[in-house]
């Protein structure tokens, strides 16, 4: 089983279904865990009960509600489950209190995914400093970056990582921006109506910057890459 924690106050939920999505089309079990701050998952899947527990939406499985990952798993335990028998478990943590130090030091990768916008990139500063100064023993920690919503502006990268370049952390050279585009808005919000992961429509240069998101994270290589999406763009949900 691995594991992937997604860090970070910017919605993430178009990126990590997407992904979700692409392991599933290719044979793998995936557990989604929604660690935002207002339980969003459930807004893009349909299911409008105030508890949310573990969901199958698209073949995903989609965990909502929980106050901490060990709730999850003991939940999981009284269900006959296990997060050992996922295949993949990807966490989108607003909180990054959710998680234990176990779970952030075992972790097979840890994303930092944000927008530009102040807030963001503040917030996330005061997260990290606060998560580090909880677990010192995390300083160091690699993670890499990934930028959503990306758009031409006069905002560099350098510029955006000085916000948490001070901190205790191991940044990865390489970064990926995932850009903004009005018809990959048009794909979300028409798949959250739909309730289904909507993919086939979108762009070239979006599926790109995904598809060097999978390969970074995985062991896959290209042709296996391409064949989970030419798989993904087929399926309806």
């Amino acid at each position: 089983m691995k594991h992937w924690i997604f860090a970070g106050v910017s919605d993430k939920r178009e990126l990590l279904l997407y992904l979700s999505k692409i392991l599933t089309v290719n044979g793998h079990r995936v557990l989604l865990v929604d660690a935002t701050e207002q339980s969003k998952y459930k807004y893009s899947i349909g299911v409008h009960e105030e508890d949310m527990p573990l969901t199958e939406f698209c073949g995903i499985d989609i965990a909502s509600g929980y106050a901490n990952a060990l709730d999850l798993y003991n939940d999981l335990d009284r269900s006959g489950e296990s997060e050992l028998s996922y295949d993949y478990i990807l966490y989108d943590l607003e909180n990054p209190g959710f998680c234990g130090q176990d779970i952030w030091s075992e972790a097979n990768a840890i994303v930092w995914v944000t927008s530009f916008e102040r807030y963001a990139l503040e917030k996330s500063k005061e997260q990290f400093t606060r998560l580090l100064g909880q677990y010192p023993n995390l300083q160091g920690i690699k993670v890499r970056r990934v930028y959503v919503q990306s758009v031409d502006s006069h905002l560099s990268e350098p510029y955006i990582r000085s916000f948490v370049s001070s901190l205790p952390i191991l940044w990865e050279e390489d970064f990926i921006e995932m850009p903004w585009d009005e018809t990959n808005i048009v794909v979300r919000l028409e798949s959250e109506h739909a309730q289904t992961i909507g993919f086939k429509r979108v762009t070239r240069s979006y599926k790109k910057a995904l598809k060097e998101l999978v390969e970074q994270l995985t062991d896959w290589d290209r042709a296996l890459t391409r064949k989970a999406f030419r798989c993904a763009e087929r399926r309806r949900a």
